[in-house]
């Protein structure tokens, strides 16, 4: 928030006070010049009252007077050329700019944090020389001279006489009609003689002599003795030289000093000023749009810039020339180098510039620079304070104050007949009509008063109570007199007496009237449209704008601030716009977009004015409100113009970050201005770095930041192995490994590490406390927390997402990555000393040729990014020896092609010399500017949210993916797949070889394969690790015999993890092994991914890495072949072999290709082999072969009957009978390879291999009744397999042939339970219904399922089939059944049998067979049991018993037997309940036929 130093009544009154000439005599002149001062220097730092002064006004009442200055000026002066002033004026403001360390104030409005200067010290510079340097006018007298100072030395031969001769020398030049300047109050001024005397070389006598002649002449009121110079100018010297004067001594006159110099110094110009500026960015040239053209008479013939910013209005006898001739003509600007301030265009008076006579011009322009005041002591210092005191109070405020009385006097009595007078005149000549035209036209017609007019004795009045502070009296004055100007037409004194009253009235300082803002509103308007005098309308806003910001009208001021903005004066333009946008940020509700936006106003006419250093502050401002605001395209004018005034202030660091703006998001600007914008950053980028080099300070420590292209840090991915995968034949696919490409799947890099935690255990025989997951892909979703492992001499490739935000092409050259390194041998750790550091080397330096032999770094010379495209690159580097690397970036040069190669940069007068930074290719037709650089890639870490200071914090954790350690040497297993079956039938089983080498420094053994689908591959035997050409299965003859063969095979161990067969176990460096393996399709029909995890270790010890792995994903589609279907029953219990059970296998096999597919597939079954511990498949054989083809949509069944194995095998044993059953021609060995492989894989469940729970100890009424649960489920269990080996005759597309042959296995674990190789959908349950009634806790955990209970006792009825009878002859007819009773468990089961049932009539469904049984007739006596119609009985265990039972028929007919109910007592089993009904008996239907007499 912007502030002035001073208050608005300060700076009003300091503005207006007393104008005093002094004319001194040479003598006197040459005693003031000891002090390197004239005697105007010396006094006017004490020109102000310190102490309260007095005043009667005219009605004798006494004023105080506070404060007053008063203005001394010497009146031989000659007021500046308009050229001097301007060039003042912008020395003054050039010179002064914001201090870094001053302090700020933070502006909030909005949502804007706005860091604001707390004061604008050039604009209060610029108003108080623009005050200072205006012209006398002769409508008002408040800037004409009221007093004189005559100043003769004592030292003069005749001091009295020089006196007279100044004061004739003064009275000529005020009464002389031809010279205009100086101007005087009235005739009569007020005189003051003044007796200048040295102490150090005058006489006292003579000067005490002539200060008494002196009273006695004019007056001890008028008189003055001034004695100075109390030491002597030796002493000062020698004072100087030990610097005492300057440690001891106040200055008060540097200030003034300082702020009346004409010339800059050469400081300043280097500073502010750049040559050689671009003509099209901010010119040294002006367009002047309203020029007054006049040659300064010291200077002829040259061209002169704009006088807008002259305060003074034309002289009649020095400017002849029209103000508006020769418009808009090109002038150089006054601040640019090798120009002086030699034009002229008005001569003006400057009020406060302080110039010799003729006499002394020559002292004052030679004098030096050097310490002010060395003669004159405290107490010299203390008598000119005294002497500017007693001038005041005894001298000229005396005198103000006659004339006060005397004027008021004066007008008091002729104030009534001018007035009548002068009113019946202009009524009388129709002064009113004349008044309206004149209003409409206004044209000023004033000017023709005399100098004793009542107007103008008025006016004079007024400006003589305004100043001694009698502001009241000033007002009415004023007001008085504006009317009578107003009437008069004379605009010009009717402007400056509204101004003024307007000033007085805020300065009575009462709030209760309100402040009359539309007086200075109208004087603005007279003095800038009417009058054409822009000079008083400036002063006028100063004055107004300070009252209105002072009674808190901030809005009001900044438009009066914005209405002087024109054309006419761009120094002043820029001001007056920057305060109004501190106006508009000093509201009571700040607006900050109009803030910023006259902010941008004020710096590009800043920019017009040639103060650069000033535009460049405005525009830093005003993109703090811009900025980030979706202002796209003014903070791109923004940025581009801080660019441009960067550079020529030679800021080149401040250039190259603003032009980076302009290049680091997506822009809305067309193509060729963001190519422009790159060519200029690459431009100031260049001269950055030149300059840099030419000082010996570069930028940085090492290649310098480049803002394009953007990199997304975040999809950075490191690859621990080479992107490019080796070339093959078309029969050879490589392992998969890893890449770029594939996208992460948080799940299946689980799975990933789960196979590697599962063959870490087994290849160590125990799971490692601390196993670190391998990962050769790091990106964003990986953990990073830990610095990967990487191998030397293996290469580390990074994959970086580049984009192009501009729209223009961007081409990077000699793009690598940057690293730094350090070397260190893991090997001999031990060895190491502690006190001496590892030395790091990086590639930054591209001196250090010892870099490349530790990291090889790929380059790509030439890589192209499109307009707006998003492209990645990959990068790979190979370390040569151990140590810690860690990725910094990228180092490329980054180019743009130019327009044309004639195009000229902005220009400088710095050379641009080779650099290694810098590079200027040129190409035909085209030049382009290369500039090398970096670009760092620091990867932030997640977000940490594990703690509830992480949760209030954003604290983020590390990220090392970029930080790889480089491990000592290791072997690096690749390995491909020669004719890999891709698409398979379900269950065909393919070869393939697998071929490994190894590409690393050592050896590598303890090679193993892990995956989750082992059923879907098998190796071959280690013995036989030859590839073998011929069928997979081995086949012998089919012989004549007609025993079962039985094969007692071992069980394979099932595991996720398989151990690769090595010859001697073992890869050498440079070798290569092949082994076949087997792929087996899986059953289900679709695409099945297989993930094969390889395994392998050193046979040297490694610290850093113990083991690597290797991953490959495969990919097979397998098609329909067969479904089958199988259901184990038990067989009937035959009368001669009871006790010794049989099963019945019923197979079904169904070609699931139909006619109408692509593929042509007949099936053929050639053999079916039971795989059990207990159970083996009968003989089967027929004298004629036939064989069992399946074609498309077709299925067969065949029965197959299985007895208990002559080689039975425990529970417990790790063996599995083979028996086959040959259906084809010949028979194929089961037990073997392949076939027995994929038959134990098929066995394989993750779960198997899963450690059991942990389960809590139970009581011994539990234990008892498990075992019972046990053992009679294990009553229905069935430890049988089916493995049946096919053939497939398929035609494809083309018409040819192919022959595969492939393997089921259809497992049954439960008798009646029907068995498929491809699931079927199941049935959904009926739900019960939702009962609200709480049921009662039965523990039925323990008791065995239904399925179980219902199957305990195998019933089977024998009986004839067909009965002829003579029921003419017996009416009643008989026939015996046997009832077959076998305790299937090893329980002693109480049994019930009973015949005696009459269920209902409805046939039912008997859910275990599948069949409907029909009861008997309702006529019970058509059939009817008659023996033992209910019987109990209890049967052991595994034992058998029949039941003799007589069915008595009394008619003919077809009757169902099977209508007989076994029930079992649940406690025979130690459980209770109600009996349990056994399975029903199949239907048993005997035909019972009449037989007639022939």
């Amino acid at each position: 928030m912007a502030q002035c130093a001073q208050s608005a009544r300060e700076f009003i009154q300091n503005s207006f006070g007393p104008m005093v000439a002094v004319l001194c005599s040479h003598d006197a002149e040459v005693i003031a010049q000891k002090n390197n001062l004239t005697f105007v220097e010396m006094a006017r730092p004490f020109c102000r009252l310190t102490t309260e002064a007095h005043i009667r006004d005219p009605q004798g009442q006494v004023n105080s007077i506070r404060n007053m200055r008063i203005i001394l000026n010497d009146m031989n002066s000659q007021p500046p050329s308009s050229a001097i002033v301007r060039k003042m004026l912008n020395d003054v403001v050039g010179s002064i700019h914001p201090n870094a360390e001053a302090s700020k104030s933070i502006i909030t409005a909005g949502n804007y944090n706005l860091q604001l200067s707390s004061s604008t010290p050039w604009f209060e510079a610029y108003r108080e020389h623009f005050l200072q340097v205006t012209l006398p006018s002769e409508h008002e007298f408040i800037r004409h001279f009221i007093a004189c100072m005559l100043v003769v030395s004592s030292n003069h031969a005749d001091p009295i006489d020089q006196f007279s001769k100044l004061n004739q020398q003064q009275h000529q030049l005020q009464h002389s009609s031809g010279i205009n300047n100086p101007k005087w109050l009235c005739p009569n001024i007020f005189k003051y003689y003044i007796l200048l005397h040295d102490n150090t070389e005058g006489e006292e006598e003579k000067a005490e002599a002539v200060y008494q002649s002196m009273k006695s002449t004019y007056g001890s009121h008028a008189c003055h003795l001034l004695r100075i110079n109390s030491r002597s100018l030796q002493a000062a010297e020698v004072a100087s030289i030990g610097n005492e004067y300057t440690a001891n001594m106040p200055d008060p006159w540097s200030q003034f000093m300082t702020n009346n110099s004409v010339d800059t110094g050469p400081d300043q110009v280097e500073m502010d000023i750049s040559p050689n500026v671009d003509s099209g960015g901010f010119p040294d040239k002006v367009t002047e749009a309203d020029p007054e053209h006049m040659n300064d008479p010291t200077q002829p013939g040259e061209p002169f810039p704009e006088d807008d910013d002259s305060p003074n209005g034309p002289m009649p006898d020095t400017n002849p020339s029209h103000p508006l001739s020769q418009p808009n003509d090109v002038v150089s600007h006054p601040l640019a180098v090798g120009h002086e301030a030699n034009e002229s265009q008005t001569i003006i008076t400057e009020d406060n510039m302080d110039a010799t006579d003729g006499n002394n011009k020559d002292i004052v322009l030679n004098k030096l620079v050097g310490v002010h005041g060395a003669c004159l002591t405290l107490s010299d210092h203390d008598r000119l304070r005294i002497f500017i005191h007693e001038f005041v109070v005894r001298g000229l405020l005396p005198y103000i104050e006659k004339m006060i009385r005397t004027l008021s006097e004066q007008l008091a009595s002729r104030k009534g007949i001018s007035r009548s007078f002068i009113s019946a005149t202009k009524n009388w000549f129709g002064g009113k009509r004349n008044s309206d035209k004149a209003n409409k036209t206004q044209v000023d017609m004033g000017g023709k008063y005399l100098r004793e007019s009542p107007e103008l004795q008025m006016r004079r009045l007024g400006d003589l109570a305004f100043l001694v502070q009698m502001y009241e009296l000033a007002y009415t004055s004023f007001h008085t007199a504006k009317r009578d100007f107003n009437n008069d037409h004379a605009y010009m004194h009717c402007a400056g007496a509204l101004e003024m009253a307007a000033t007085s009235a805020f300065m009575v300082g009462s709030f209760n009237k309100v402040y009359p803002s539309h007086y200075m509103d109208s004087a603005v308007s007279m003095y800038a449209h009417t009058c054409k005098k822009p000079s008083f309308a400036t002063r006028a806003i100063l004055l107004s704008t300070e009252t209105l910001k002072a009674r808190g009208m901030y809005g009001e001021a900044a438009m009066e601030f914005i209405r002087m903005t024109g054309e006419d004066s761009d120094l002043r333009s820029a001001l007056f716009l920057e305060q109004g946008a501190h106006c508009f940020i000093n509201m009571k509700t700040p607006m900050a977009r109009k803030y910023a936006f006259h902010m941008i106003l004020a710096g590009h006419r800043y920019s017009k004015a040639g103060q650069r250093k000033h535009a460049l502050r405005c525009y830093c401002q005003a993109l703090q409100v811009y900025k980030g605001k979706g202002w796209i395209l003014s903070e791109d004018h923004i940025n581009f113009t801080i660019g441009r005034q960067s550079f020529n202030l030679k800021q080149l660091e401040n250039a190259s970050a603003a032009f980076k703006h302009l290049l680091t998001y997506d822009s809305r600007q067309p193509a060729v201005q963001q190519a422009a914008f790159l060519r200029e950053y690459l431009f100031v980028f260049q001269q950055q770095m030149t300059i840099a080099a030419q000082e010996g300070k570069p930028l940085e420590p090492n290649l310098p930041q480049l803002p394009l292209p953007i990199i997304n840090k975040v999809a950075t991915k490191v690859l621990l192995a080479n992107a490019e995968q080796p070339t093959l034949p078309d029969n050879k696919i490589a392992a998969t490994s890893v890449s770029f490409d594939q996208l992460y799947d948080s799940a299946e890099n689980d799975k990933w590490f789960e196979l590697e935690e599962m063959v870490v255990k087994v290849a160590n025989k125990s799971a490692l406390s601390t196993l670190r997951p391998s990962q050769k892909l790091l990106h964003s979703r990986t953990n990073n927390s830990q610095r990967p492992v990487a191998v030397i001499r293996e290469p580390i490739t990074v994959e970086l997402v580049l984009t192009n935000p501009l729209k223009v092409p961007l081409m990077l050259c000699d793009l690598s990555l940057l690293w730094r390194f350090t070397p260190l041998d893991y090997e001999k750790v031990n060895n190491e000393t502690p006190e001496k550091p590892p030395t790091v080397i990086s590639n930054e330096n591209i001196c250090m040729n010892i870099a490349n032999e530790m990291i090889r770094s790929q380059i790509i010379p030439e890589f192209e990014l499109k307009a707006n495209e998003i492209k990645a690159v990959q990068l790979s580097l190979t370390p040569e020896s151990t140590g810690e690397l860690s990725i910094m970036g990228i180092v490329y040069s980054l180019s743009a092609p130019l327009q044309s190669s004639s195009t000229v940069p902005p220009s400088t007068n710095m050379e641009i010399t080779d650099s290694p930074s810098l590079k200027h290719s040129k190409k035909t037709g085209s030049s382009t500017v290369s500039v090398r650089g970096r670009q760092d890639v620091d990867v932030q870490g997640p977000r940490l949210n594990g703690t509830l200071m992480e949760k209030r914090i954003m604290t983020y954790g590390p990220d090392r993916r970029l930080d790889p350690i480089i491990a000592p040497p290791m072997p690096l297993l690749e390995a491909c797949f020669a004719d890999f079956p891709y698409s398979l039938l379900c269950g065909e089983i393919g070869q393939t070889i697998l071929e490994v080498s190894n590409k690393g420094d050592y050896s590598l053994h303890k090679l193993y394969i892990a995956s989750k689908q082992p059923q879907c591959f098998a190796f071959r035997s280690p013995n036989n690790t030859d590839i073998q050409s011929g069928p997979l299965y081995r086949t012998i003859p089919l012989g004549d015999r007609e025993d079962v063969d039985e094969h007692v095979v071992n069980v394979q161990n099932l595991s996720c993890v398989v151990e690769v067969p090595l010859p001697n176990g073992l890869l050498k460096p440079g070798c290569s092994a092949s082994i076949p393996m087997w792929i087996r399709g899986p059953e289900k029909a679709g695409i099945h991914d297989v993930d094969i995890l390889f395994y392998y270790e050193s046979t040297e010890e490694n610290f850093k890495l113990r083991h690597r792995v290797l991953r490959h994903s495969a990919v097979i589609n397998t098609t329909h072949s067969l479904c089958l279907k199988a259901t184990a029953t038990r067989g009937h219990i035959p009368e001669h072999n009871q006790g010794n059970q049989s099963l019945v296998v019923s197979l079904q096999g169904e070609n699931m290709n139909q006619v109408h597919d692509r593929n042509i597939t007949e099936f053929s079954l050639e053999q079916v082999t039971c795989v059990s511990k207990t159970w083996a498949l009968e003989h089967i054989a027929t004298k004629d072969k036939q064989e069992f083809k399946i074609s498309g949509g077709e299925s067969v069944i065949c029965c197959l009957k299985a007895q208990h194995c002559k080689q039975i095998c425990t529970s417990d044993s790790n063996q599995v009978v083979f028996t086959d059953g040959v259906l084809g021609k010949e028979k194929i060995v089961s037990y073997e390879s392949p076939c027995s492989d994929f038959f134990f894989r098929s066995k394989f469940k993750l779960k198997e291999i899963e450690p059991p729970p942990q389960e809590f100890s139970r009581t011994s009424n539990n234990t008892k009744s498990m075992s019972v649960k046990q053992s009679l489920e294990g009553a229905l269990e069935v430890d049988l397999t089916l493995l049946v080996l096919w053939k497939a005759f398929v035609v494809d597309e083309t018409g040819v042939s192919h022959k595969y042959v492939g393997q089921h296995h259809v497992t049954m674990t439960m008798l009646d339970q029907q068995i498929s190789t491809i699931p079927t959908a199941q049935r959904m349950v009926e739900q019960k219904a939702v009962r609200f009634l709480k049921d009662i806790d039965v523990n039925k955990s323990d008791e065995p399922s239904s399925t179980v209970m219902i199957q305990l006792i195998k019933c089977s009825l024998q009986h004839p089939d067909h009965k002829d009878h003579d029921f003419t002859k017996k009416r009643l007819c008989t026939v015996p059944a046997t009832l077959h009773l076998c305790n299937c468990t090893d329980k002693t089961l109480a049994i019930q049998v009973d015949t005696d049932t009459a269920p209902d009539n409805t046939p039912s469904m008997d859910t275990s067979s599948g069949y409907y049984v029909t009861p008997k007739p309702p006529n019970s006596s058509d059939f009817v049991w008659v023996r033992q119609v209910s019987q109990q009985l209890e049967l052991s265990g595994n034992s058998s018993h029949q039941i003799h039972l007589l069915a008595c028929f009394s008619k003919a007919g077809v009757f169902n037997l099977s209508n007989i109910n076994v029930n079992v007592t649940r406690k025979s089993l130690g459980l209770e309940g109600e009996p349990v009904e056994q399975k029903k008996l199949l239907p048993s239907v005997i035909t019972v036929s009449q037989t007639t007499n022939n």
